[in-house]
């Protein structure tokens, strides 16, 4: 199979301040077909693919063609064809992508004298010898045909009719992304660097197609003019809260965080650097689909995958405008003490660190109960005398019933005094009822009996 990739600009780029070269527009286009089979290569302007290796794995020729095509139609429009030997592809491919029920060596041999480079290159000579077509060509005698122009046509016609075999460097991944791009003209405004990226973040989604993977963190490098200016450099960090290779959400993210940006100087050259790369995972389709318990079926992996996707990026539009630190999210400590149990950041850098640490062991809440609301300090609560006169017992918005406990605690006596997390506790929890305000958690310090406070606290509350 062959792709031709034609000049026109993508969506993504046709608004930007610069071209992409063709050479480069067909190893991106190559790099994103390394999701389907490994041998690919570079032939000429084109991409070509050797597929029938991969024609099971993918459902058969239709459904891995028609994917192949959506895919390389997302980067850029194309020709293709597909035909047994890669220049035979690539001929047809350059005649418009010729698609018919003829066998492909006749289709072949009624293409014009165009579509082989070898033979184009003969082309004002071969019309002189009355030929129009290849397979005008073909029938001349060989012999005098490579005294006459040389061995390069017969062996380019051999081998796109298969009778010679081809040898093709196959393409292969750079280890790491990392791409710069010097820009035609100086940007003076940051906004308008998201623009000039464009192509790079399209280079970037296609070399992550080929590792199958996404992003989640990515670094824009700007250079300014080194001769006017001391400092030379900027850098943003832009990170995801799920990975991605969609470049229309990483451009729009882009440009979210080159909004709150001032530049110092103009800028010259830019750089791309994909920093945390996370596999992707994909589709598989379930044998039997859950059922819920109406009978109907419930929403598939993929429908809840897309969900946490759009949740995700509502996080990250809303942290690139207002804040990483304005939009956070608690996160679960392995600490027994309720006020250090938890702690409050940033919800990208969250989500960033839960998608990279995948697989690993989470901390998880304690097998007892935690109230769901808990005060900024203890409250001390009071004693009251039972009727009878022979017992005490703590009392909020009436005398309080134990229900269980003691559950003790005593940590925090490892930690420096100045600390943040300098808080040594040694108290014997409760579950407790109030008549008014319902389950609440209370606990019981060790204090001296010549002590005259409580000893006993509300922390928290059952909601």
């Amino acid at each position: 199979m062959a792709l031709v990739p034609q000049p026109l600009p993508s969506l993504l780029t046709e608004r930007a301040p610069h071209g992409i070269d063709p050479t480069d527009l067909a190893r991106h286009l190559g790099w994103q077909c390394l999701r389907f089979t490994p041998r690919v290569a570079l032939l000429e302007e084109a991409v070509v693919l050797e597929v029938r290796a991969s024609l099971r794995l993918f459902g058969g020729w239709p459904r891995l063609r028609d994917q192949v095509l959506a895919q390389a139609h997302a980067l850029c429009a194309c020709l293709w064809a597909d035909a047994p030997t890669a220049r035979g592809a690539l001929a047809l491919a350059r005649a418009g992508g010729a698609h018919s029920d003829v066998p492909w060596p006749r289709t072949l041999d009624a293409l014009p004298l165009e579509v082989l480079s070898a033979v184009a290159a003969q082309a004002h000579t071969l019309s002189r010898l009355g030929c129009r077509t290849l397979g005008d060509v073909r029938k001349l005698p060989r012999g005098g045909l490579s005294r006459r122009l040389g061995s390069a046509v017969l062996q380019e016609l051999d081998q796109t009719w298969g009778h010679l075999p081809e040898a093709l460097d196959w393409l292969s991944l750079p280890p790491r992304f990392d791409q710069r791009l010097t820009l035609p003209w100086r940007v003076e405004t940051a906004p308008d660097l998201a623009q000039a990226a464009a192509g790079m973040l399209t280079a970037l989604c296609a070399w992550l197609a080929g590792q199958q993977a996404g992003v989640l963190s990515f670094v824009l490098h700007w250079y300014h003019d080194a001769i006017r200016h001391q400092r030379r450099q900027g850098q943003h960090v832009v990170r995801l809260a799920h990975p991605s290779r969609d470049p229309a959400h990483l451009l729009r993210l882009l440009r979210e965080h080159l909004a709150h940006i001032t530049l110092d100087a103009p800028v010259e050259d830019l750089r791309l650097e994909a920093q945390d790369i996370v596999d992707l995972a994909h589709d598989d389709g379930a044998l039997f689909p859950d059922m819920g318990p109406m009978g109907m079926s419930e929403p598939g992996a993929q429908a809840q995958r897309q969900q946490r996707e759009a949740w995700s990026a509502l996080l990250e539009q809303l942290s690139a405008r207002l804040g990483a630190d304005q939009v956070r999210q608690a996160q679960l400590r392995a600490d027994p003490r309720l006020e250090c149990a938890q702690q409050w950041r940033p919800a990208v850098a969250l989500l960033t660190q839960a998608s990279s640490q995948r697989g690993k062991t989470a901390v998880s809440p304690p097998p007892w109960p935690w109230p769901t609301w808990l005060l900024p300090e203890p409250l001390p609560l009071s004693l009251v005398t039972l009727p009878g006169g022979w017992q005490e017992v703590p009392a909020y918005q009436g005398p309080l019933r134990l229900l269980a406990g003691p559950h003790r605690i005593e940590a925090g006596w490892w930690w420096e005094p100045d600390g943040r997390d300098a808080l040594h506790v040694a108290r014997d929890y409760y579950l407790a009822s109030s008549a008014q305000a319902g389950l609440l958690w209370v606990f019981r310090t060790r204090q001296l009996p010549t002590d005259p406070r409580s000893p006993w606290y509300l922390h928290g509350i059952f909601a």
